[in-house]
């Protein structure tokens, strides 16, 4: 059975293989045809992934890219009433061209 890590894309060629540092500090070797929904891995990029072993050593499969939740600050009032005033705008804009023009 495979064994779920994260890790760090350590590097990724144009030829598409690369390696991945683990968060237990090895190296696993990926190939693009084990990243999952063919999304292209870029250096510095946090990734899941499951271990298998091979001839050649460790190579990291079913590689996904790890999502990044980022908090934002609530809106601010005069955020709001800016974004109502916008739409208010273009949906005047709207009518004008729909009924008018």
């Amino acid at each position: 059975m495979a064994k779920k890590m994260t890790g760090i894309v350590a590097q990724f060629g144009t030829k598409g293989y690369g390696f991945i540092t683990g968060d237990d500090n090895e190296k696993y070797f990926v190939h693009q045809k084990n990243v999952f929904n063919k999304s292209r891995l870029r250096s510095d990029t946090r990734v899941k992934f499951k271990v298998e072993n091979s001839d050649k050593g460790l190579v990291a499969i079913d590689v996904k890219l790890e999502k990044v939740v980022e908090e934002s600050e609530p809106l601010t009032d005069n955020d709001i009433k800016a974004m109502f005033g916008v739409l208010l705008v273009f949906q005047l804009i709207i009518a004008y061209f729909v009924f008018i023009a």
